[in-house]
């Protein structure tokens, strides 16, 4: 009575876990950097609607500063404080351009100087946009 396998049993079956692994690679990288991308979206989009809502809570001014290593949001006053601070998309491998890297929400929730600042973030063949409009608006396109 045979117990255990054959080195060749072995090595076929490893070269087929191997072939099959080569195979879904690609498809593996592509769902990682829409997963990455999606993410990176949804953060700027979040830290964009806190920033808004608290200009409009506070009553007071308050200018958003986007990078690709942070994301700042100060109320704008005699004394400049800043009150939110998130890492940027960068941390992921995600890239981040925008239009106008500093804009600026007045108390009321209108945007000033925000009319149709772009973020775009992106990694690999992956990309999604954001619109702002003058309103204080989000656009998510994807």
């Amino acid at each position: 009575m045979r117990r255990g396998f054959t080195l060749f049993e072995l090595v076929t079956v490893l070269a087929i876990i191997g072939l099959l692994a080569a195979l879904a690679l690609p498809r593996l990288a592509g769902w990682l950097d829409l997963l990455a991308v999606r993410r990176a979206a949804s953060e700027v989009a979040s830290f964009y609607t806190r920033a808004r809502f608290a200009a409009i809570f506070h009553g007071t001014r308050v200018r958003l500063e986007f990078g690709s290593d942070s994301l700042r949001a100060v109320f704008e006053a005699a004394q400049d404080s800043t009150f939110l601070v998130t890492a940027g998309p960068g941390r992921q491998g995600v890239m981040l351009s925008v239009s106008r890297p500093v804009i600026r929400i007045n108390p009321n929730g209108l945007g000033w100087g925000a009319a149709n600042t772009k973020v775009v973030v992106r990694r690999g063949a992956v990309a999604e946009s954001l619109t702002t409009s003058r309103l204080g608006r989000l656009k998510r396109w994807r």
